[in-house]
């Protein structure tokens, strides 16, 4: 059992067992013939507690396992020979050693993969950042679930940020899943953060963004095999008009002109203040990141409307395409008719729990959904940091 599943109330638990168990092999060989052994059954508890218990608890029982048959083959008057007599303690005491041996190499091997998880936890926020992301006057709120066990990002991606020219929001899916995809993410993600602050217009920041991922597809040339160097991403970028101090200033009561740059990813969904859901039909998807050279024209950028008081819900095909145990996909429209009216915090904790639900906990691939919605007052610490 991994350190990490250990809980104190099951470890202390179990070493109390432990020490029961001792005990009644004590008793059973007093009540019984000297010519009972007793000592393989003794050593059994600190192998269990080995493999099970904390350290400290091995080598408590360990000592207490020891002491008892040296007392009971070693100090007590007993008609059995001296020489099974010392093998008995020998034996046992062998058993107890290696048990303790066992038990320090497990806790240092769980105190090693720790140190590895929080650095590799460290490194994988870096890239990521945690959720909620707020600008000047947007909160994008949402969740992250990888499919490799253990990681806490994979193949998809995202970002929001406040710009001189207005708020720019990212989701993305690389070509692929799990820790494999970190690379190509990496790269399209700074990219974009950096376009973002430097390049007024969408479609500008998405020709950064494809290359920045052509650059790190050609470094990977010959390192990898042939489907891992064409890594593609499935994007949808988002921005708000206008910078700082201009139209992210006007009343939430007024409609949200949003811009919309599609490559290639899943339609997003927008929740009306009324909980009416729509899925955006966008005329032009366009091409996902790394394949936008096969076409000779620009990419589209279209606009979305939110109303005042709507969301606008984005996601990755992790969720759209998850399948359940018979094999259905995961009607993500008909759950968002369902919790329409929910709060976000709300919405977004029933979308994951249905989510493992109607999986069963095998997500198939990487999962991201994000929810932008206005904020009712703009943010002035986010509009202060970009005017720095």
């Amino acid at each position: 059992m991994p350190w990490r599943l250990r809980t104190p109330r099951f470890t202390n638990g179990l070493f109390v067992l432990l020490l029961g168990y001792l005990v009644t092999i004590v008793v059973i060989d007093e009540l019984t013939s000297r010519y009972l052994r007793l000592d393989v059954y003794a050593a059994v508890a600190p192998m269990v507690a080995a493999a099970l218990c904390a350290y400290r608890h091995t080598i408590v029982i360990g000592a207490l396992d020891f002491v008892a048959m040296t007392v009971i083959y070693g100090v007590l008057p007993s008609s059995v020979p001296t020489v099974a007599r010392a093998g008995a303690i020998l034996s046992n005491a062998l058993m107890v050693g290696a048990s303790i041996t066992v038990a320090k190499l497990l806790r240092d091997r769980e105190e090693l993969l720790e140190r590895e998880r929080a650095t590799g936890e460290a490194a994988q926020r870096a890239l990521l950042r945690q959720l909620p992301l707020r600008t000047q006057d947007v909160v994008v709120d949402g969740f992250y679930v990888s499919s490799q066990r253990d990681a806490l990002v994979g193949g998809d991606l995202y970002e929001a940020v406040q710009t001189p020219y207005g708020t720019r929001v990212l989701i993305g899916d690389v070509r692929g899943k799990g820790l494999s995809t970190l690379g190509a993410g990496a790269a399209v993600l700074t990219a974009f953060r950096e376009a973002a602050y430097h390049r007024r217009n969408l479609t500008s920041g998405v020709l950064a963004m494809e290359q920045g991922l052509a650059r790190y597809n050609a470094s990977r040339e010959g390192q990898e095999p042939l489907e891992a160097q064409e890594r593609f991403v499935t994007a949808l970028v988002l921005g708000t008009d206008g910078g700082a101090g201009s139209p992210s200033d006007a009343a939430a009561e007024e409609p949200m002109s949003l811009l919309v740059v599609d490559c290639g990813h899943v339609a997003p969904y927008v929740i009306g203040p009324d909980n009416a859901v729509r899925e955006v039909e966008l005329a032009e998807p366009g091409l996902p990141l790394g394949l936008g050279e096969l076409v000779d024209h620009p990419r589209a950028v279209q606009r979305v409307v939110l109303p005042p008081g709507g969301r606008l819900l984005a996601c990755t095909d992790g969720v759209t395409e998850a399948r359940g145990e018979d094999g259905s996909f995961y009607p993500l429209a008909a759950r968002l008719h369902r919790w329409a009216a929910l709060p976000t915090s709300e919405l977004l904790s029933r979308l994951r729990a249905d989510l493992d639900a109607h999986t069963g906990g095998q997500l198939q691939d990487d999962v991201a959904v994000l929810i932008m919605e206005r904020l009712a007052v703009p943010d002035q610490r986010a509009l202060e940091a970009v005017r720095d």
